[in-house]
């Protein structure tokens, strides 16, 4: 078994608590916990890629806008722009600002919707250039010595891309603003002059301020643009120290790094058609830190689930277990012997019931247990009173058979049988020390003594016995029919005068049960005369009193129980009925006081 049953309730109580609940419920907490933990970051991560979806959808959608306004730019009326652009290529100032007129004025009319072109420049390979829309601030050593820029020469026909952090017009000097510029460089089919090195077109990219109002959320984290060698193209939120070496960014798209003592999370993902990363950079408690209020409301409810635990942990324990514990302490007493143990009510109304029950338990004990001592005392009193009524049984039977052997020598025959019934009255009643012996030898003892008193009252009475056979080998307590005939002789044929005096003994067996039935003629009792009687309370001489009927009613009681007591029954003036009832037992089944 998983507990053992020699555990005190109380530790049981407790183990079970701890096993059953505290234990899964911390589990569960925890589990719970971490799951919560893994989806709340995997949520924010998702903000975060969602978000950077947008920013890459948003770079490539102007990526290929600006593309298109450059190509459409340069070949529109079969490439008619590059030929004015090419033609302000001249010394003659008139001609060259003519020329610069005209170039203006289709750009305007070929931008007009447009309104984050911030520049367009014709770059001639004689060195000079042509400005539209607004002038670059930017050397032409910079930006001839640019990625983009290079690329497109190597490249001609083919639009190339490049980025900067900042406004590059004299017009918008605002740092922090991604300025993306679309360059081409044509090949001689499509300036035929062959004047023209490069030209360019340079736009605000709306991309910059969706980075911009990105950044103002803690949760999305600070978004980087870097190119494919790792150079940072934009960084708004100046985050770029932050930024680890360029082989975290190989094959990674997640990743942590701990930089200035805090632990970060970086997000990555790519722009396919410029190429550029977009990373965005959040701090790791930042991230978690509507997870660890969560987890603090979690734990908060937990430490409050367990305080209404440990309230009804006391509640339980004052009122069940404590009272449960202390009454088996009282069982442990009352078995060591201690009857004084009560136990005051405490718990609930069914272990006061409980208690109540076992403090009357050990009062009724104690009183049976007294009574028990009681009737073991008056059993003792009774046996030793009926001892000392004995006198010397062995020095009268010598007296009486010296008596009876004189009475025969002198021919006294009447004396000498006198003398052998009271000899065999007293042989048969201390024969051994067993308080029982056979119904047959009962009424042996009983004839001798109806002899000693028919001399004794003149033959002023007669008695008839009706017995069964079956009933002479029944054990019967020693002199139990002795004092209830010598009642009804004495007490009973006192008042009779001239009348002769009848007694009819019956015995019989009923039941498993010997029925012994005394009935005499005489002057009979009163309700009051018959209850003294049985008490003990009639005062009578001491030959009487010693073996009398208290006497045999005291020893039916002791050896057989209140059920088994004498009973009288009695009509002033008419008779008496005295009834004994008893089990009938043998020699084999001799019942023991």
């Amino acid at each position: 078994m998983w507990m053992s049953k020699k555990q005190h309730l109380k530790a049981s109580y407790y183990y079970s608590f701890f096993a059953l609940i505290v234990i899964p419920i911390l589990l569960i907490t925890l589990i719970s916990i971490l799951v919560i933990r893994t989806m709340m970051f995997d949520s924010a991560t998702r903000n975060i890629r969602q978000a950077q979806d947008t920013i890459a959808s948003t770079l490539e959608n102007e990526v290929k806008d600006i593309s298109l306004r450059l190509s459409h730019f340069i070949y529109v009326n079969n490439n008619e722009i590059m030929k004015i652009a090419a033609k302000t290529d001249t010394r003659d100032v008139v001609e060259k600002h003519h020329y610069t007129e005209v170039l203006t004025e289709a750009f305007n009319y070929a931008m007009v919707p447009v309104q984050d072109i911030l520049s367009t420049v014709f770059y001639m390979k004689d060195g000079a250039h042509v400005y539209m829309k607004d002038d670059i601030v930017l050397p032409d050593t910079e930006l001839k010595t640019s990625s983009w820029y290079q690329s497109a020469i190597a490249d001609k026909n083919t639009v190339k891309i490049g980025f900067y952090n900042t406004n590059v017009t004299t017009s918008r000097r605002t740092a922090h603003t991604l300025t993306l510029v679309a360059a081409l460089s044509p090949g001689i089919d499509v300036d035929r002059d062959g004047a023209i090195e490069m030209a360019a077109l340079f736009a605000d990219a709306q991309t910059g301020h969706l980075i911009r109002e990105y950044n103002t959320d803690e949760l999305l984290g600070t978004t980087l643009l870097l190119d494919a060698e790792g150079t940072v193209v934009f960084d708004e939120g100046g985050a770029s120290h932050l930024l680890p070496g360029t082989e975290k960014f190989s094959g990674q798209d997640q990743f942590y790094h701990r930089a200035n003592g805090r632990k970060y999370v970086y997000v990555v993902s790519e722009e396919p058609v410029s190429g550029l990363k977009i990373v965005s950079i959040v701090a790791s408690d930042t991230l978690t830190r509507d997870y660890n209020r969560v987890a603090a409301l979690i734990i908060l409810v937990i430490v409050f689930l367990f305080g209404l635990f440990y309230v009804f942990s006391s509640y339980f324990l004052r009122n069940i277990i404590d009272p449960i514990h202390t009454t088996v302490q009282g069982m442990q007493d009352v078995e060591n012997g201690n009857l004084q143990v009560h136990i005051d009510p405490r718990g609930q109304a069914e272990l006061r019931t409980m208690i109540h029950s076992f403090n009357r338990m050990t009062r009724r004990l104690k009183e049976l247990m007294e009574e028990t001592r009681d009737l073991e005392r008056k059993k003792s009193e009774t046996e030793i009173r009926a001892l000392q009524s004995q006198i010397n049984p062995h020095f009268l039977v010598n007296s009486l058979s010296s008596i009876r052997f004189i009475a025969q020598a002198s021919r006294f025959d009447s004396i000498a049988r006198m003398a052998e019934a009271l000899m065999k009255i007293l042989s048969c009643s201390f024969r051994g020390n067993k308080g029982f012996y056979t119904l047959k030898e009962e009424l042996e003892v009983l004839d001798g003594f109806i002899y000693l008193m028919k001399i004794r009252y003149s033959d002023s009475f007669e008695i008839h016995y009706e017995v069964e056979d079956a009933c002479l080998d029944c054990l019967v307590p020693r002199l139990i029919l002795q004092p209830v005939v010598e009642n009804s002789i004495v007490h009973g044929f006192s008042d009779l005068m001239d009348e002769l005096g009848e007694i009819r003994l019956n015995i019989r067996e009923e039941e498993g049960f010997l029925i012994i039935c005394v009935r005499d003629n005489g002057k009979g009792m009163s309700a009051e005369e018959i209850r003294r009687l049985l008490s003990g309370s009639e005062t009578d001489d001491s030959e009487h009193q010693s073996i009398g009927i208290r006497n045999v009613n005291a020893r039916l009681v002791l050896n057989y129980g209140a059920d088994c007591r004498l009973t009288m029954e009695s009509q002033k003036g008419s008779y008496t009925n005295t009834r004994i009832r008893f089990p009938a037992g043998r020699e084999h089944t001799e019942r023991q006081p």
